[in-house]
């Protein structure tokens, strides 16, 4: 049985391509997943937790490269992200992190094999991210609610697969991505009631799960 899978992933990652992808072409497309968060904000409320910034979201993006290889595209890359950061939600008391986050990047994407109708790429980018994070405090008598935006530097490493839909350069594929940018917290804290705290220029990170869509030409 394991002979037979690995026979029939072989012959599938080898079957001929509808339209295979070679230099000088462009690539563009789009892609819709979700995220979640791999650390809190950083921000501290009594009884000395931690406020998420953002615990799951809905993530949709736009992308374009220009093949300068058969192997290698350059272009930029622009996602927008949703994301929920409920903590605590007791009566009338509530603890919750809304962020909002716009990420504007340069990026390359790196295809392993793009004579094959299944191809295996890897995604890269740097550039901003804006970050704008509406917190809302209302436990242990402290009433605290305030809503600032940040930009800072970002970036992004991934990897993904994808397979030719049809023989006009339509394309389908899943991609998974580590997504990093920082949020300077002391905005979000200024002036805030005792007991609540920051953590300064606070690095935030992501994994999102994306299906995607494009063409190449």
């Amino acid at each position: 049985m394991k002979k037979l899978i690995i026979s029939l992933v072989a012959l599938f990652l080898c079957v001929p391509v509808f339209a295979e992808l070679s230099e000088g072409q462009h690539i563009v497309g789009g892609r819709l997943g979700f995220g979640f968060q791999l650390e809190n904000s950083g921000i501290s409320y009594p009884t000395d937790n931690r406020v998420d910034w953002g615990t799951l979201g809905a993530e949709a993006g736009l992308f374009y490269y220009y093949l300068v290889t058969d192997h290698i595209g350059f272009g930029a890359d622009i996602a927008y992200g949703d994301f929920d950061g409920g903590d605590f939600f007791v009566s009338t008391e509530k603890v919750d992190d809304k962020t909002k986050l716009l990420n504007l990047m340069l990026s390359t994407k790196l295809i392993a094999n793009p004579s094959n109708s299944v191809r295996l790429y890897m995604p890269l980018g740097l550039g901003m991210a804006i970050a704008q994070q509406d917190m809302h405090i209302h436990k242990g008598g402290v009433d605290f609610d305030k809503k600032k935006t940040d930009t800072s530097l970002a970036w992004f490493i991934g990897a993904g697969f994808e397979f030719d839909i049809s023989d006009t350069g339509w394309t389908m594929g899943f991609e998974t991505r580590y997504n990093s940018f920082r949020y300077e917290t002391e905005k979000l804290v200024r002036n805030a009631p005792s007991g609540i705290g920051g953590h300064g220029n606070r690095h935030m990170s992501y994994i999102s799960l994306h299906m995607q869509i494009n063409k190449h030409f």
